[in-house]
């Protein structure tokens, strides 16, 4: 069962890497780490001080898996395939630039038509923006996929269309993600 909350996608690969970290510090949070990856199924029969004593043999790949399984998920990708979709509209340095924040569809949705805009959706929460947010997700240069999908994410009017877009949100907010860590 998935138990996540709104999250970065950058923040899950910082808890992991510091699990690799706490894991190889020869510290008491060692002990901690190491019980973590003995849910895994590939520990799951090794002993806390045999995973300690060969830290060197579990990867990031092994700490995301642990990551992915403490929220619910049962693999990194799933969760971040997920966290990714979830997350893929929302760039916390621009929420000046939206409209109108809700939590529910319904509201945002009368809104939208009464003051026009794009309808998007972070989490859990329903928005309202203008060009100006959508140009800082490098999604203004689509015009036309937006009008098809009538300028709502939530509910687009032409799933094609959504693909697309989403499918340029994805490799964008992958992309800026990849530039955070770079940084």
């Amino acid at each position: 069962m998935n138990i996540l909350k709104p999250v970065r996608l950058s923040y899950l690969k910082t808890q992991a890497t510091f699990l690799l970290k706490d894991l190889r510090s020869d510290s008491s949070k060692s002990k901690d780490a190491a019980e973590e990856f003995l849910n895994l199924p590939a520990f799951s029969e090794r002993s806390t001080q045999s995973i300690i004593k060969n830290f060197d043999r579990i990867k990031l790949k092994d700490a995301l898996l642990v990551i992915a399984q403490k929220n619910g998920f049962k693999s990194w990708v799933e969760l971040k395939k997920f966290v990714t979709q979830e997350d893929c509209l929302y760039r916390s340095s621009k929420v000046g630039l939206i409209y109108a924040w809700f939590d529910d569809y319904k509201r945002a949705a009368v809104y939208h038509q009464q003051h026009s805009g794009y309808l998007l959706k972070f989490w859990n929460d329903f928005v309202v923006c203008g060009d100006e947010y959508i140009a800082s997700l490098s999604l203004g240069g689509y015009p036309e996929y937006w009008k098809r999908i009538g300028f709502d994410w939530v509910k687009p009017s032409d799933l094609q269309a959504w693909h697309f877009l989403n499918e340029k949100a994805t490799e964008n907010y992958l992309n800026q993600e990849y530039l955070k860590k770079q940084t």
